[in-house]
């Protein structure tokens, strides 16, 4: 049968669709693998971003001045909810700037202090390098995930000598051998998984830890910022006392040159003033060591100046906005350290789980590949080469069936290690429960004193105030005017020391609740 020409052209040209079909088609399907390999390859690097063996700073504090802001799950995992909103002088936000300023000999408010220390407190810095160690160690704990390539190579000479009568004969030969292997255990029956879980754990730790250190620093420096504003009003308040005894002293002076006083009041009078002045010189020495004692909880020499607002421009708090029962509950949900005992809680559960595992075998597998090269010759013969490949792929199976009963006191001690942490955690949560309940009291108490000592200084002001003038008028006695001296005196001081307490004591409420969180 013959074919006609217009038949021909048109399958000629049918088959040339087909094939221009297919070729579009073998295009598209190239197109699309290669954007799921591109897909595929974008993923991989952000899920390895993402894990710890990688980058393991994520998983630690950002920085020595910023405390760690545990991820939703592990808040979840120990039982921590986010902060609710609270009111009141006993939770204190303390934002941290990037370069705090490094204090002068101008006055510093209590907050850029606090910034200071976060940056220059060795307690600080040290918990955080412990951390961040603890963060290199959760991504070396994962290691065993990945396959073990490694390669090692022998190369030299040898000259070997054999009998081969009538003479010796001699071998020289140069040789190189290098070699590739790789391992990667299949299964280990929880092995790898215990070990990451328990520098997972480790981790935790070491980031709550990190966070209480900081929280005791922040109240550290507000003690001691408190104590030398107190310091600093007492001298002031001493001051103010001496120019009383001068007052009280020329009264006494004014009245004895009228023939209307004695010569022992005019002693009393005098030891009256020399009295005031000591207790000036003993005020001026309690700011020194107050000083000492800030600049060790900022992180400071201590003589580098250093000087703070007066106490009378802190506010001073009248009530913490919490009843004791919820200020527990929020102490036992946020307290760092409690939460690190949790931690370390599941720590020797992952080392028990450890522990168990190795019961069970290991299964592995391994490779290997050698290329041997020789160069060589015999009784001065033409030098010959030989190169040979070698290699091997093998399954591994390894288990302990004895280990002299090893593993079963390994499971007793994991055992009682996790009953000793579980009391851990129960004794601080006690002693956490105590810590709230006594720093919330000594605040109440400190407030009423605060009251009282209002009430106190009133009162011996007007006091002091009538005694002078009845004094002069010749109305009362000299004993009567220097114990007004002295008591408006000691209701000074007495005003200085409740309002540093009841600020010291705020702020022992905010650190036993561990609601003090800088830098967030």
């Amino acid at each position: 049968m013959e074919i006609s020409g217009g038949e021909q052209k048109r399958k000629v040209r049918k088959i040339g669709a087909g094939w221009l079909l297919r070729r579009r088609l073998i295009t598209r399907e190239i197109a699309l693998a290669a954007v799921a390999l591109l897909v595929a390859t974008f993923a991989g690097c952000t899920y390895f971003r993402e894990q710890p063996e990688i980058q393991p700073d994520r998983f630690a504090p950002p920085a020595p001045d910023r405390s760690w802001i545990e991820a939703r799950s592990l808040r979840e995992e120990y039982a921590v909810p986010p902060a609710p909103q609270r009111r009141g002088a006993g939770v204190t936000v303390i934002p941290s700037p990037a370069n705090p300023p490094m204090p002068t000999g101008e006055r510093q408010s209590l907050a850029t202090l606090i910034d200071i220390s976060l940056t220059n407190n060795p307690d600080t810095r040290r918990s955080w390098e412990n951390a961040r160690a603890a963060a290199a160690a959760y991504g070396a704990s994962r290691a065993p995930y990945y396959p073990l390539v490694n390669t090692s190579g022998d190369a030299g000479y040898q000259r070997i000598l054999f009998q081969a009568l009538p003479r010796t004969a001699a071998i020289q030969q140069w040789q190189v051998e290098p070699m590739i292997s790789l391992t990667y255990t299949l299964a280990d029956f929880g092995r790898r998984s215990s070990e990451a879980e328990i520098a997972r754990q480790q981790l935790a730790a070491a980031n709550f830890t990190f966070n209480r250190v900081m929280q005791n620093v922040v109240f550290g420096v507000q003690r001691s910022f408190y104590a030398l504003a107190a310091a600093k009003a007492a001298v002031q308040a001493a001051q103010e006392n001496v120019e009383l005894a001068r007052t009280d002293l020329e009264a006494v002076q004014q009245r004895l040159d009228l023939g209307l006083a004695t010569q022992p009041a005019l002693l009393l009078a005098r030891e009256r003033k020399a009295q005031s002045e000591f207790e000036l010189e003993n005020a001026k020495t309690l700011v020194n060591d107050a000083r000492a004692a800030l600049a060790v909880a900022i992180g400071v020499p201590a003589n580098q100046p250093l000087d703070v607002e007066p106490l009378q421009n802190q506010a001073v708090p009248k009530t913490l906005g919490q009843e004791v029962d919820e200020l527990i509950a929020t102490g036992v949900r946020e307290r760092p350290d409690l939460s690190a005992e949790v931690a370390r809680l599941r720590q020797s559960e992952a080392e028990q789980a450890r522990a168990r595992a190795d019961w069970f075998p290991v299964l592995g597998v391994s490779a290997n590949y050698t290329q041997s090269n020789w160069w060589y010759n015999f009784q001065a013969a033409p030098v010959n080469f030989t190169s040979q490949p070698q290699y091997a792929a093998l399954v591994g199976f390894h288990w302990d069936l004895f280990t002299g009963f090893r593993r079963l006191n390994d499971d007793r001690r994991t055992e009682a290690d996790r009953a000793a942490q579980r009391q851990s955690v129960r004794s601080l949560e006690l002693q956490t429960i105590a810590e709230v309940w006594r720093s919330y009291y000594d605040f109440q108490t400190a407030v009423k004193r605060y009251e009282f000592a209002q009430a106190l200084l009133a009162a011996a002001q007007e006091a002091y105030d009538d005694n002078i003038e009845t004094y002069r008028q010749g109305l009362s006695t000299i004993v009567e005017l220097l114990t007004a001296d002295r008591d408006l005196a000691n209701a000074r001081f007495t005003m200085i020391q409740s309002t540093a307490d009841v600020l010291t004591s705020s702020a022992a409420v905010a650190n036993a609740v561990g609601a003090v969180t800088p830098g967030r």
